[in-house]
């Protein structure tokens, strides 16, 4: 899928924050869900908010708040992303070990 130029930046910026040691593996799996978030709505390249959202699905739910300031350093309105922002979908809890 093409990408835009201004979406492979903020791809750029986002992995910025992640350390080096896991930057590449949180690059791929946010590429490929932009690609995803892309794909939903039909479009025929990877957009700024299709990188956003899928920057969003793939952090943890608990520490999705410190993206709202990232959002807004990019000069987006993290309120266009809330439902992203606070649902939990995908994490859900794994079960604790028994023991066995």
């Amino acid at each position: 899928m093409e990408w835009d130029e201004s979406a492979e930046g903020v791809l750029a910026t986002f992995c910025g924050m992640v350390p080096e040691t896991i930057r590449e593996l949180a690059r791929s799996a946010a590429h490929d869900e932009s690609e995803s978030v892309a794909s939903e709505h039909g479009a025929a390249s990877v957009a700024v908010d299709d990188v956003v959202r899928g920057w969003i699905r793939t952090t943890p739910p608990e520490q999705r708040n410190g993206l709202v300031a990232v959002i807004e350093s990019l000069g987006l309105e993290p309120e266009l992303y809330a439902d992203e922002l606070e649902s939990g979908e995908g994490w859900e809890e794994e079960p604790e070990d028994s023991g066995m």
